[in-house]
């Protein structure tokens, strides 16, 4: 019996990693609209290879330059690798908070 309980809970936990990185692993390449605060949108490009680019100047959101998608987030990051925040998925958005200020981030299609 304890052998079947261990068998079941591996099996269980490999399912779960699986599917956890089959979300992860989910492709958000491409264009995407920055919302910061309530008056700022800006256009940002996510590369395949985790950079974050603008394609026209944003001062306000200047310091995002990677992104790490995980499971059902997006950590966005500074060249240097300092977090400005944490987006989390909402349907087909993400949202969160800039950790600097505070100011809410929405990022969407």
């Amino acid at each position: 019996m304890k052998t079947i309980r261990t068998l079941l809970l591996t099996s269980f936990a490999v399912t779960l990693g699986a599917a956890a990185a089959n979300a992860a692993s989910a492709d958000i390449s491409g264009t995407w609209k920055l919302a910061i605060g309530a008056n700022t949108v800006c256009t940002l490009m996510l590369s395949t290879d985790g950079t974050a680019t603008y394609t026209a100047v944003c001062t306000a959101g200047d310091r995002v330059a990677r992104y790490n998608a995980a499971a059902n987030r997006i950590e966005l990051r500074t060249a240097s690798g300092e977090t400005v925040g944490i987006l989390y998925a909402n349907g087909d958005t993400y949202a969160g908070k800039r950790f600097s200020d505070g100011r809410t981030l929405i990022l969407s299609r």
